[in-house]
């Protein structure tokens, strides 16, 4: 992930920040919560306006490691992948809101 900053919002909650190019515009995004399924990790992220976290909805990405500490974001390009990776992550906010 190139750029990678942390971002306070108005909690104080940091997030580690990165910059990715999504429907042609670079733009800058907070992780907000990453987990694992089907054998894959998945970031879930928010666009960074200004200072501050948008509230235009969340964003999931696949994560993907390299030898190194470094971290590659790709896009879910299934449709079919999307919706179970979207219905995963779902069912475990539930469980946590539990």
């Amino acid at each position: 992930m190139a750029n990678e900053e942390i971002l306070k919002d108005e909690d104080m909650v940091e997030y580690d920040t990165f910059t990715y190019e999504l429907n042609g515009k670079t733009m800058e995004w907070a992780i907000t919560d990453e987990f694992e399924f089907e054998g894959k990790k998945y970031i879930v992220c928010a666009e960074v306006i200004g200072d501050t976290l948008s509230d235009e909805g969340l964003y999931l990405f696949e994560s993907v490691s390299d030898e190194g500490d470094e971290i590659t974001v790709r896009n879910i390009e299934s449709e079919d992948e999307y919706n179970r990776v979207v219905d995963e992550y779902c069912n475990l906010s539930e469980e946590e809101a539990e």
